[in-house]
């Protein structure tokens, strides 16, 4: 496994999180008491996330598109068989985008789909049916129906975004905690999160220089207004918080013979960006970063492997909470 070195910078903050300037390991703050009905966003001082985040350490660079898709597969069924040996429940977070694509090739080897709970990262306040803007109708068109995964935690379809983020962390504070774990701060803890990065850098629905990245002393979901109709998206914390965090970016076309080769650097790499105007570097060290060879071109990073990157993703040293 290929890692970046890790230059500590100093301690700086990201949200209202003091960092630790030796390991980059959020200390997290006390979560508030929000109960289903009380779900409002406690927006953070916007000069809290203004400093400068060490880059990553988990990145992998794999040869080909085909290799990441392979190590994402194999990530989604490992992480699986982990949490149901472990509680008998695996609790999984997509989004849309390329990661349905790569999600539409994976033939599950075992019953595990029958036993997972399926959360979106984001989504669009639209009904749940339209194939067009629901990433639910999308999925389920494309693999969930063939997965036999049925325990999806759906959106009400309306195009109220903060009556769907209420009603959306309603439905996830519903679940048992077998189903969906808390840590000791009462976030949800969910096994493995598949994280989307855009060009501009935003994550989930949480876009740079709006005041939804800093939304993180309580709330799980947050009402985002960035586009219209409005999204949904899981805030902050609980993306750093999940068992494991993946990042996958793959493939080119003509007018991006690169990819995302340069919003990769940013959101890895880049000294100078900061969580605030580049949301995606606020996961630098909570995530696994997976690139082929065009997209992690400006990280001067060597070559990993399928094997390094599944391992990298799926630690054992890191426990399932249930």
């Amino acid at each position: 496994m290929v890692r970046s070195a890790l230059k500590v910078i100093g301690l700086f903050f990201l949200g209202s999180y003091p960092v630790s300037i030796n390991a980059f390991v959020a200390i997290r703050p006390k979560a508030k008491a929000l109960g289903p009905s009380n779900t409002g966003a406690s927006i953070a001082s916007p000069s809290s996330s203004v400093l400068r985040a060490a880059p990553a350490s988990r990145v992998h660079i794999l040869p080909n598109e085909a290799d990441v898709t392979a190590a994402v597969h194999r990530i989604v069924e490992s992480s699986a068989e982990a949490a149901i040996a472990a509680r008998g429940r695996f609790a999984l977070a997509i989004p849309g985008g390329s990661v349905l694509k790569v999600l539409s090739t994976l033939d599950p080897s075992s019953d595990w789909p029958s036993k997972t709970t399926l959360a979106f990262v984001n989504h669009k306040c639209v009904p749940v049916d339209d194939t067009g803007s629901a990433i639910e109708a999308q999925a389920r068109e494309k693999f969930l129906g063939r997965w036999g995964l049925d325990d999806v935690t759906s959106l009400g379809g309306t195009d109220d975004g903060e009556g769907e983020a209420r009603d959306y962390e309603s439905r996830l504070r519903a679940l048992p905690e077998p189903t969906l774990p808390r840590d000791a701060d009462g976030f949800p803890v969910f096994d493995l999160a598949l994280v989307g990065v855009g060009d501009d850098g935003h994550i989930g629905s949480l876009y740079p220089n709006r005041d939804e990245i800093d939304v993180v002393d309580g709330p799980w979901i947050v009402a985002a207004y960035m586009k219209d109709p409005p999204s949904i998206s899981l805030t902050l914390p609980v993306m750093q918080r999940a068992r494991s965090t993946v990042i996958s970016a793959a493939g080119k076309s003509p007018k991006y013979p690169n990819g995302k080769a340069s919003a990769m650097r940013l959101a890895v790499a880049d000294e100078g960006v900061t969580p605030k105007d580049f949301p995606a570097s606020a996961l630098r060290e909570h995530a696994v970063w997976i690139f082929d060879e065009p997209n992690g071109s400006e990280t001067d990073m060597g070559l990993s492997t399928v094997e390094e990157a599944v391992a990298d993703a799926t630690a054992s040293d890191v426990p399932i909470v249930g």
